[in-house]
């Protein structure tokens, strides 16, 4: 055999073991949007070692792109590419971060804070990256992606013009895929904390510290709300972090707005954020919330607007039942401390707990009240978050605005 023949036999055998086909039953799913495939899915082609393979239904027909995993989870969709080969690392991940970031192009201000790739809506799936002003925040759930990164991050930095990029892969999903969970800045500066603007406030982000990637990117619509509610409103913020709600109510005109949260550190940032933004009338407590909303009650205390944005109380199936109830019991003790025509917002991130069942739970928490309770809008996470109508779990955060109406 010639040298060209042994290239050319070489490069056949590459592109077989980059194939992936699907039985007829995964393959409808394929079809249908699901961004999830397991090895029972699989007839044949390996998942293992990860690496990105082109998706054949059962009659060899391409179904676009995918990587393999080293988990159940054995092939996460990555959506169509033109041809029939499988492009390099660098050719796959540029195009799609670029489309990524082009679908952003109005969020990309100075002082922004803003999702750059939320996972499979992006078609990457596995990868997460926030950006913070200057400040970008990697989290990678994938061993292909993880593996990637050199063809990630400087094309990242050098496109979004970084100082300074982190890596927060301190998730406990890494585990699934064998991957050790870590924090670590990969590209230029470290960075402690960094400012954006959301509106018209300020808001102080711990990159490497913070919750999430540091900051609740997803919530930018329900604080908008909460702010164009405020005005002459006393607010109640449980679960507040570092008082984004609150800071946001009190930018809208709220008189006063009391943060309840467990963590002390969180709750002075609050107060040095509201320093920052001039803004007066902020009060925080320390403690568990479900301690001080009983003690609110039991005084008679009324507020004009909650914000009740709790955790994820379901992580996994079985935690449901006790999610469930959590989620019952606060709703209804936030609702009788509603003054009167007073609006409550609620919510639920864990994805366990879907919309339909969550709005279930608040109508639950409403019956028997000695007022009416009005549904008066639905919301979700902001626009750099797309839920995918094909994959309910990226719909995870459910916020709905209630109304006590008393007359």
């Amino acid at each position: 055999m010639t040298s060209d023949e042994q290239n050319s036999a070489t490069q056949t055998d590459a592109s077989a073991s980059a194939v992936v086909r699907l039985s007829p039953k995964a393959s409808g799913f394929a079809r249908r949007g699901r961004p999830w495939l397991f090895r029972d899915d699989i007839v044949s082609g390996e998942s293992m070692p990860p690496r990105l393979v082109r998706i054949l239904d059962e009659n060899d027909r391409d179904l676009g792109l995918g990587i393999t995993g080293a988990s159940k989870l054995a092939l996460r969709v990555c959506g169509p590419w033109e041809g029939v080969d499988v492009p390099d690392r660098e050719a796959f991940f540029h195009a799609r971060l670029d489309a990524a970031i082009d679908a952003r192009a109005g969020m990309l201000g100075p002082e922004d804070g803003t999702r750059i790739v939320h996972a499979e809506a992006d078609w990457l799936p596995g990868l997460i990256v926030d950006r913070y002003s200057d400040v970008l925040v990697v989290q990678v759930t994938s061993t292909f992606v993880q593996e990637s990164l050199d063809a990630i991050v400087p094309y990242l930095a050098d496109r979004l013009s970084a100082s300074s990029v982190v890596l927060r892969n301190d998730v406990p999903t890494r585990r699934r895929e064998g991957l050790e969970q870590d924090i670590e800045v990969v590209h230029g500066n470290r960075r402690e904390a960094v400012s954006i603007v959301e509106g018209s406030v300020t808001h102080t982000v711990r990159p490497l510290t913070g919750h999430k990637t540091g900051f609740y990117l997803d919530q930018r619509p329900a604080r908008a709300l909460v702010q164009s509610l405020a005005k002459g409103r006393r607010v109640l913020d449980l679960f507040a972090y570092q008082g984004g709600f609150a800071l946001h109510a009190l930018r809208g005109g709220a008189t006063s707005a009391l943060a309840i949260d467990q963590s002390v550190e969180a709750l002075s940032q609050a107060e040095h954020d509201a320093g920052v933004n001039k803004i007066s009338g902020l009060e925080t407590r320390s403690g568990s919330v479900f301690d001080v909303v009983r003690e609110l009650r039991e005084k008679n205390e009324q507020f004009d607007l909650i914000v009740l944005d709790p955790p994820a109380f379901a992580k996994s199936r079985r935690e449901t039942p006790g999610a469930e109830r959590g989620y019952r019991d606060l709703n209804r003790i936030a609702l009788r401390l509603l003054a009167p025509n007073g609006f409550l917002l609620t919510c639920s991130c864990s994805h366990h707990v879907d919309g339909p069942r969550f709005e279930e739970l608040v109508r639950q928490a409403s019956a028997g009240l000695p007022f009416r309770v009005a549904t008066r809008r639905r919301l979700g996470a902001g626009d750099d978050h797309p839920a995918l109508i094909t994959h309910p779990e990226s719909e995870y955060l459910k916020v709905l605005l209630m109304q006590r109406i008393d007359s």
